[in-house]
Formats: structure tokens, sequence, C-alpha cells
């Protein structure tokens, strides 16, 4: 087998691959014989068949097979001998030749770059230092209260906070389109559950009344078909409900799985809570911090071929998502992903380099225990921890969550952390306190 490698333009590779087709006319030749002693043909017993009428019948079909594993055989012992690192799959086409005795093809590919890491000595990262006040429990309470809250019908015209059932149909230039219309829908007004305008638009509206609503839809809506066009609303609304929410008493605590100690208990449960998602969220920040830094310091050219491929797993995760969410299947092209998919791709390379170098582990002990804090939050944590355990693809990314937590840790000790005050509401919700 002879082999050329040509470097075309940043990780593009061509490679010419050549070998004798004696090596795939024997094999063709050996399945052959091997066929005629079990091939069932009518007018011929078993065994007895002429090879002319075997060939005849199925020459072409393993002469096909033989070569597609000649060419996956002969690709691999390629990029080995090349010492290549190829990034996806190649595209293959033949190489036309007067000489029948020799068999050449093409194999175009990416190659994964080479890395040279550079140095987190000089970056500063910042770890914000929150206390939970008081009153940050008092607004998680009523935040609870109001997503247990109950609708009770009204007569009066609908109010923010107030849940409106509507009949609607969209048109647009007077045609119906894809998900035009809707029986029953539930709205809470002020949650923006529907497009611009459509919420306000139906604020005032008492049970029975009919309205049309001239809007628009969003640049960026997720139905290619219709966005940023204008569409008109012919909308009844069936009912108006108001809002109640649960008094807190040992009833509603119970729900909470707080059967004793009343107020004060169920105020340390929310706090405990609070604390839980607060850690999760300052954690997250600094590793945003740390990945940001990690992408900054370091050039890399990234594969093609893996960020198509990337972009094109995002598209379909986000409308499997519309689907299981009853917005039916969203066109959505892999262009809007690409830049989110490049950002994945160079991130995971450096990643990889970064670990390998630097020898960092997920110990067995370290992803138990991670396992563990998961299973807590749950009613049956042993359930929980032999789901993980026992499924090899949940195992794989509980491993690799706590390899990045150890990434985060190795990065920390090699910049300088800077620690800064912020209230609760200001870091969990930095656009309410603003």
């Amino acid at each position: 087998m002879q082999v050329s490698v040509e470097t075309k333009d940043g990780l593009e590779r061509e490679m010419v691959v050549e070998f004798a087709t004696a090596e795939m006319n024997g094999e063709v030749n050996k399945r052959l014989q091997s066929l005629s002693k079990t091939a069932k043909i009518n007018g011929f017993r078993p065994g007895k068949i002429p090879m002319s009428v075997i060939k005849k019948r199925y020459a072409g079909q393993i002469e096909a097979e033989v070569l597609n594993e000649k060419l996956q055989q002969s690709y691999y012992e390629a990029i080995n001998q090349e010492k290549l690192k190829p990034a996806g799959q190649p595209s293959i086409d033949m190489i036309d030749n007067d000489d029948n005795s020799i068999f050449k093809y093409k194999a175009v590919f990416e190659v994964y770059p080479e890395i040279s890491l550079a140095p987190l000595d000089g970056q500063a990262f910042e770890k914000a230092n929150v206390e939970i006040a008081e009153d940050d429990i008092d607004s998680t309470v009523e935040n609870i209260r109001k997503q247990n809250q109950t609708f009770t019908t009204v007569e009066r015209g609908a109010q923010d906070e107030d849940q409106v059932v509507v009949d609607f149909t969209g048109t647009i230039d007077g045609e119906a389109f894809k998900g035009n219309n809707g029986k029953q829908v539930p709205i809470t007004l002020g949650q923006g559950q529907m497009i611009e305008g459509f919420e306000e638009g139906v604020k005032g509206a008492k049970a029975g009344e009919d309205l049309t609503l001239d809007l628009k839809f969003p640049e960026e809506y997720h139905y290619a078909d219709v966005a940023g066009k204008d569409v008109q609303f012919a909308i009844t609304v069936s009912e108006v409900k108001e809002a109640t929410q649960p008094e807190l008493n040992d009833e509603f605590f119970a729900k909470f799985g707080v059967l004793d100690g009343g107020n004060d208990a169920f105020r340390a449960e929310v706090k405990k809570n609070m604390q839980l998602e607060l850690d999760k969220a300052i954690s997250a920040k600094l590793k945003n911090q740390v990945m940001d830094s990690i992408l900054d310091i370091n050039e890399i050219i990234v594969p093609k071929a893996l960020v198509e491929e990337e972009a094109k797993n995002m598209a379909e995760q986000m409308q499997s998502q519309y689907q299981m969410q009853g917005q039916g299947e969203a066109q959505l092209q892999t262009s809007l992903f690409e830049d989110q998919a490049t950002r994945r791709v160079s991130l995971g390379m450096l990643l990889a380099e970064l670990v390998k170098v630097n020898e960092i582990t997920a110990s067995p002990e370290l992803v138990k225990e991670k396992i563990n804090e998961l299973a807590a939050t749950y009613e049956n944590p042993q359930e929980v921890m032999d789901y993980y355990m026992s499924n090899k693809e949940k195992l794989a990314e509980i491993e690799s969550f706590v390899l990045e937590e150890q990434v985060v840790d190795w990065a920390c000790e090699q910049a300088t952390i800077a620690e800064k005050d912020f209230s609760f509401t200001e870091f969990m919700n930095p656009k309410e306190e603003a």
C-alpha cells in the first residue's frame, strides 16, 4: 500500500492511497467459492452450481462488499502509518487510472490541531461572597406561594397576573400558517408567554369578548417561516380567572416535607435550598470565568466538520425541546448555532489537552461524592444513586462534570482570586436588581 498526504487550507488534508487490486480479487474469489457451497438457485443442486452462474448472480454484490471493507481497512491503516488524527468523517473519491492492477482513491478530511497551552498564572478571577438575608427569604417564600397559587373565575375584565383562557387563530396576509391556532389556551398575563403585544392586548377583556390584534413575530422567532412577519390574531376570551395565593400554614408547609416546627422550620428549609442554589450559581460563575479565560488566552483553529456536527446536534436538541413543550416542529437552521458550537468544540479540545498535560483526573471517590450530592435532593436518594451507578452514559456525564470542577480548582490555584460582596438578589437576579 502506498500513501501520500498533501496539506490543504488550514486543517484540511488530502490523502491518496493505492493498493494492488489483487488484494481484493483474491478475497472476492474466496467468498464466491465459499458461497458456491451453500447458495440455492432454482434448477441447480446445492454445491453443484457452476462458478459462472455464481459469479453472474453474486459477483457484483460481493465485489462491492469487499471494496467497502478494503476502503475502510486501508484508510485506517494509512492514517496510522502517517500518524494523522482525523476530525470527522472523510470524503472519499475513486481515482481513475489506466493500470487495472492498481486501485487508487483520495480521502479528504480535517485533522485535529496541535495545541500549545498558554499559562494561567497571569489571570485574575472574581469569586462572589453572598449572604442570604431575611428579606431574601421573604421574597423567596412569596415566590413559592405564587408558584402554588390557584385561579378562580371572575366576571370582570382581565388584569395583570390573571389567567385568561382563550381560543385564537392567526393569519399572515390572510393565510393560515403552521401552529396558527389554539383552543382553550390558559395564559397568565404579565409572564410573557406569548409574542409581544398579545398579553397586553387581552388586558381588560371579559369572558365572551372577541378581539382582533395586529402584531409582529420577533425577527429571531424559532419558526423561521413566520419570523419577522406581520400577523393578525382573532381571539375569543372564554374565561378570566383571578389568582389566589395559599396561606402559610401547616397544611402548606407539609407539601414541602416540613411536618413540624411551623413557619420557622419552613423558612429554615427554604434558606437551606436557597443556599444550595446559591452555591451552584457561585461555582457556575467562577467556572464560566475560567472557561472564558482558557478560550481567550489560547488561539486555536477548530475543524469545521466538528463544528458542523455540534451545531446540527444543538439544533436537533432544540427541536426536540419544542416538540416536548407541544410547540410542534421548529425549522431551525444549524447556522443559528454556529458560534456556540465553535465555542463548545474549541473549549472541549482545550480542556482535553489541559487535562492530559496536567494529569487531572476525576477520581471514583469524587464521582461518588457528586452523585450523593445530587441524590440528596430527591425523595429516594438510594434509588437515584443506583440509577447513576448502573447507567454508563449518565455516569460518564457525572465524571465529565467532576473533571471540569477539577479543572476549575486547578486553574484557581494558578491564577489570582479576588472576592467581591453581593446581595442575594443582586447576584441571583441581576436584571431584577438593576
